[in-house]
């Protein structure tokens, strides 16, 4: 579940069938991959635990890597 770019840079994705701590996934993400995503907490205080927010802002290719690596992490994780 993902809000439409509408022509940003970033996406707003829905994650709560994930975690409903946005901000310790984000941090397990950026120690285990190094990959750094921001938590929805920062643009929503009381729902924000079940976004995440993942800027493109970057080149194709650290593009390209960034997904290879989210999902690969991805596959390795339980859901919450």
């Amino acid at each position: 579940r993902i809000a439409p770019a509408g022509g940003a840079f970033y996406l707003y994705a829905d994650v709560g069938h994930l975690t409903h701590d946005s901000l310790q996934w984000c941090r397990d993400l950026l120690d285990a991959t190094g990959l750094a995503l921001n938590t929805g907490k920062d643009f929503d205080a009381a729902h924000g635990g079940r976004f995440i927010r993942i800027s493109f802002a970057v080149s194709a290719d650290e593009t390209a890597q960034a997904i290879e690596l989210l999902g690969r992490w991805l596959r390795t994780r339980k859901r919450a």
